[in-house]
């Protein structure tokens, strides 16, 4: 390779920017595929994994302290053993995925606890991280919302104490401010408010229970030490089987979104094809960079200097296989110069000027190295004394 031809960086220098490379758009594909995901995560939707005050992050954290186990899914479906579904839809869930989601979901094994929204929120504009309620949610997306379950209207009460209709082994809760409650003929009230309406109502024969009030669990009611008792006492009415265990359901919260190319390429059952086009694609590249190497430029066809017109006369030489007969051409260029610079006598010719200068004395012989010269059979003889009649040369200071 020639230094024109040469890579102005390192191999190192190349292999990070190509790995910088692989993660930037590695990252740019993931950011583009989940962005909206990951945006419906961190919103201030109610859910088990938001920190706000409508959220339900502390219920998760609350069982899980106190020894018990909570998990995360968007696929609900009952298990024996699996313990307390909770589901927490919101204004944008229609009723019909709610109904689909508890077919799958709740029965004798299984039961399933419906929490319904109340407020209105919205991120606080100078604190980012925290919410401000502006105003209860319309009651009639609720009731509608509940149609398929149970035929109800939505109530509410200011600073009603609430009541505890059953031999339900309950705590008490601390009273809302604003109590929201339901109202209907097939539903039994397990919590009550002072005018008999539900709010923590059963649905008889489905194993489904209902709380119209979610600042009885969300972070903002368990602030308080007393919520906190009674909702761990209310998790382990609810399932006795299991108490403790209760699974959050994620995808009516966050909805399910829309699937696009790239959640299809990493995710079962088209992920192991990604992977293998990937590695495919990474030995490709060692195959090449190990067979072919750095990129080099195709040589000047008629190269510069006076090194390139020798190797050409050479080469021409080869081909035309006259290499030989330049022996005895070298041999007199060699010995004319010798004489010149000598001042020898011009009388001197031929073999008497060959026999004068054999008579010098030198650590080379001069008749034995033409000699060589003259009758070489080979280009690596011709070559060789070649070389020992330069070294005679320089010894006389021809």
């Amino acid at each position: 390779m020639t230094p024109q031809s040469a890579s102005p960086f390192r191999t190192r220098t190349l292999l990070l920017l190509i790995a910088a490379g692989l993660v930037l758009t590695l990252g740019f594909l993931l950011v583009s595929g989940y962005g909206d995901r990951i945006d419906r995560q961190r919103s201030n939707t109610p859910s088990p994994t938001s920190r706000f005050a409508t959220g339900f992050r502390g219920l998760s954290d609350l069982i899980e302290k106190t020894g018990g186990t909570v998990t995360l899914t968007d696929y609900a479906i009952a298990e024996p053993g699996r313990g307390l579904m909770i589901f927490t839809p919101n204004l944008r869930t229609k009723s019909t995925e709610l109904e689909a989601a508890l077919s799958e979901a709740a029965d004798e094994t299984a039961p399933a606890l419906i929490v319904l929204p109340k407020w209105g929120t919205r991120p606080q504009k100078l604190r980012p991280t925290r919410e401000e309620r502006f105003a209860p949610v319309p009651e009639n997306p609720i009731a509608e919302m509940l149609a398929p379950i149970a035929k109800v209207d939505v109530r509410r009460t200011k600073n009603a104490k609430l009541r505890y209709p059953t031999s339900l082994g309950l705590r008490p809760f601390g009273s809302p401010e604003l109590v929201q409650s339901i109202n209907g003929d097939k539903i039994y009230p397990l919590i009550s408010a002072p005018d008999g309406s539900a709010v923590l109502a059963e649905v008889p024969g489905r194993h489904i229970y209902i709380l119209a009030d979610p600042d009885l669990l969300n972070n903002l009611g368990l602030a308080e030490r007393q919520n906190a008792f009674a909702a761990i006492a209310l998790i382990a009415a609810l399932d006795p089987d299991n108490p403790g265990t209760i699974v959050f359901d994620t995808m009516l919260p966050f909805g399910a979104g829309d699937r696009n190319l790239v959640q299809l390429m990493f995710e079962p059952p088209f992920v192991g094809v990604t992977i293998a086009l990937f590695l495919a694609a990474l030995l490709a590249g060692i195959a090449t960079w190990a067979r072919f190497g750095p990129p080099r430029r195709e040589p000047r066809t008629l190269a510069f200097g006076k090194r390139a017109l020798i190797e050409n006369i050479v080469g021409l030489a080869r081909r035309a296989r006259r290499v030989r007969d330049g022996g005895n051409a070298y041999a007199d260029s060699v010995r004319d110069w010798a004489a010149r610079r000598l001042a020898l006598p011009r009388t001197l010719q031929g073999e008497a000027l060959d026999a004068h200068l054999d008579t010098l004395r030198t650590d080379t012989p001069y008749a034995a190295t033409i000699d060589r010269v003259r009758n070489a059979k080979t280009e690596a003889d011709l070559l060789h004394a070649a070389q020992k009649l330069d070294d005679w040369r320089k010894e006389v200071k021809a």
